[in-house]
């Protein structure tokens, strides 16, 4: 009987396990769950057996120091007793005895001093020998009375309560001296060092295993054989009464030892190896999933590598090391010219090759091949259709995989266009200049009307005069021989403002001399007046001082100063009022000489105050705004400043600085 099969059918998607499939994936891990569950609990029950065996371990190992240090206790007190009863059949101190005592004292470290006290109360150093010390320490130690022998009965030894002297942890063991005759002579002291009777008589093997140390009642350390840190909650603890009343010995276990170090190590690998497994597991029932996703995200890789290949704009070419071509995108055909099939797999040379520039090619791929580095250069490809384009090439070391040079990988940019900006922008350059030069001549030709204006108003003037007392008689010939030499004087002037603006154009340096600034400034502003009257301004001169030295060239100087009085006097044009005036100041500021020419204008707008020493910025109705630019670059050729300043009360102040000439003086 035939079976029916749906129309469509999906298989299952590679990337999704079935229920079956999970199932047998997880039992696997169960399985590893369990393994680690039975050695955990196995290591939990040999660490607790092991806890036992080293508790009862504490407890012996306690109780083995604790008859060590009574031990050597009861035999400190048999020696003391030996010495006592020797001490008794005379009353001075035989050799032997004081040679015993001393040598129990220095072989013995927690012994510090052995002393005799006589009925009187006086103190006899036995061991060791003038301590300067004995006798405070003595004092500060407890007194425990002795009780006196009785007939046929041995003295009885008493050690007081320990206490700290000078940091450390004392106790006397103190035992009475009867003669022969049971009169009492004194009583024998020895002083013991507790902290030095656990250092000298707990073993090394004690010593590594656990800290031996001393408390009070309250559990507190008092002395230890080690400082190193140990586990108390597992200390073990027992009296030490007697000798000593109210002291324990604690004897605490150190944090780990080497068999729990082992037992946490071996679990830790275990754990790790368990985890290790798991996540193998795990990763492999994500292999499938992951590689297939890999191979969709390959394809998608793939796909939008080619469309960003053959969307961009910049030609790729690729080469093998032998020249041929073995990769190229659409944009370098589109280039050329040729198909991307016709390309790839041409040697040189190629056709896109201009013919005159082969030979320069070729050995340039020989040198490259020479040297294997990163190089970009120009050059000119023909097209298919024989037109020619301009190209930028980027040639870099083509690396493969391994870090093997197998070839070239080159970027190349058509820069036809940007070489057509490049020699339009030149022509505008040589534009630029030759307007520059127009406009340099003009504004020369208006620094000379302007300050030709002067010198020859005077010539007209002194010229006028001179032809009115020729026709006067009688004729005054000095006078007339005095307006003729001021006539030549303005004549020399024009040609001295001639020549120091063509020097100034042809940047030629300034012919400097020693003068008096406050003269210069008073003649110019003197020269500047009459002008300025007949626009209805008043020249106000005022000087801080008589002399002022300063080395310039004083014609390039003067012109300065005559600039700003002319841009004072046209700024005051619209003002109205009675009293116009323009004040001209000289004065001196540390090693320089201040000039200050102050307006009563309304001042410089705002947009144009960052760009008013800037060339053809003005803000008058006729001018090319040249002047206060030339004026600038004349002072900064005297290694000067000009800059300017709002007034308090309106217009503007111009200041200008010129360094103080050295070695003259100033008044």
């Amino acid at each position: 009987m035939p079976v029916n099969l749906p129309a469509q059918s999906r298989s299952p998607d590679p990337g999704t396990p079935s229920q079956g499939g999970a199932v047998v994936a997880i039992i696997p891990i169960i399985a590893i769950l369990l393994i680690v569950a039975l050695i955990a609990a196995f290591m939990w029950m040999n660490e607790r057996d092991i806890r036992v065996e080293q508790r009862e371990k504490l407890v012996r190992d306690t109780l083995w120091v604790e008859q060590t240090l009574r031990f050597q206790l009861e035999s400190h007190e048999s020696n003391l007793y030996r010495l006592a009863a020797e001490m008794g059949q005379s009353s001075e101190l035989p050799a032997n005895t004081l040679a015993r005592a001393r040598h129990m004292e220095a072989n013995h470290a927690e012994l510090v001093y052995i002393a005799l006290r006589r009925i009187d109360g006086t103190l006899d150093a036995i061991a060791p020998v003038g301590d300067p010390g004995l006798q405070d320490d003595m004092a500060m130690l407890p007194t425990v009375g002795v009780p006196p022998r009785t007939q046929g009965q041995p003295s009885r030894a008493q050690w007081s309560p320990p206490v700290f002297v000078r940091g450390r942890l004392l106790s006397v063991l103190r035992l009475p001296v009867f003669s022969e005759r049971n009169v009492p002579l004194g009583t024998l002291e020895a002083v013991l060092s507790l902290g030095n009777l656990l250092r000298a008589n707990v073993p090394w093997w004690i010593g590594e295993r656990y800290q031996v140390s001393l408390t009070s009642v309250g559990g507190d350390t008092l002395v230890s054989k080690s400082n190193a840190q140990a586990d108390s909650s597992a200390a073990y603890t027992m009296a030490f009464d007697p000798p000593f009343s109210g002291l324990f010995l604690t004897l605490s276990p150190f944090e780990a030892s080497e068999d729990g170090r082992l037992q946490q190590t071996l679990l830790s690998v275990i754990l790790g190896l368990t985890l290790l497994a798991v996540v193998n597991l795990w990763m492999q029932r994500r292999h499938l999933k992951l590689r297939i996703r890999a191979e969709q995200a390959l394809r998608r890789e793939q796909v939008f590598r080619k469309a960003m290949e053959d969307s961009i704009t910049v030609g790729l070419r690729a080469r093998d090391l032998d020249g041929r071509i073995i990769y190229v995108n659409p944009a370098f055909a589109r280039m050329v010219g040729w198909e991307p099939g016709e390309i790839i797999g041409r040697s040189p040379p190629m056709p896109w090759w201009q013919p005159d520039l082969i030979s320069e090619t070729l050995e340039r791929h020989r040198n490259l091949g020479q040297v294997p580095t990163a190089h970009s250069f120009e050059t000119v490809f023909r097209r298919r259709d024989g037109k020619s384009l301009d190209v930028m090439v980027y040639e870099a070391p083509l690396i493969d995989a391994g870090g093997t040079h197998v070839g070239w990988m080159a970027s190349i940019i058509d820069v036809s266009d940007r070489r057509r900006a490049e020699e339009q922008a030149s022509q505008q350059a040589d534009r630029l200049q030759q307007t520059g030069r127009l406009i340099t001549m003009g504004e020369m030709a208006s620094t000379l009307a302007h300050e030709l204006n002067q010198p020859l108003a005077a010539i007209a003037s002194y010229a006028a005069g001179c032809l009115n007392m020729l026709q006067r008689e009688p004729v005054d010939h000095a006078r007339l021989h005095t307006t003729l030499e001021n006539l030549a004087g303005q004549n020399r002037r024009a040609g001295q403002i001639i020549r120091r603006i063509h020097d100034f154009v042809r940047k030629r340096e300034p012919e400097r001399e020693d003068c008096d600034l406050v003269r210069l400034v008073e003649d110019t502003v003197a020269f500047a007046a009459l002008d300025a009257r007949r626009s209805g301004v008043r020249l106000a001169f005022e000087a801080t001082q008589t002399h002022l030295a300063v080395s310039v060239d004083p014609v390039l100087i003067e012109q300065v100063l005559l600039n700003l009085i002319r841009n004072a006097t046209e700024a005051m044009q619209d003002v109205t009022g009675p009293d116009k005036v323009v004040r001209v100041s000289v004065e001196r500021h540390e090693e320089r000489a201040l000039v200050a020419v102050a307006d009563m204008g309304h001042g410089i707008a705002p947009e144009v105050m960052e760009r008013v020493f800037m060339p053809f910025v003005t803000t008058k109705a006729v001018g090319m705004g040249m002047g206060l630019n030339i004026c600038r670059s004349i002072l900064e050729i005297h290694q000067g400043h000009l800059w300017f300043e709002a007034g308090a009360s309106g217009g503007a102040t111009f200041l200008f600085s010129l360094p103080c000439a050295e070695g003259v003086e100033e008044g």
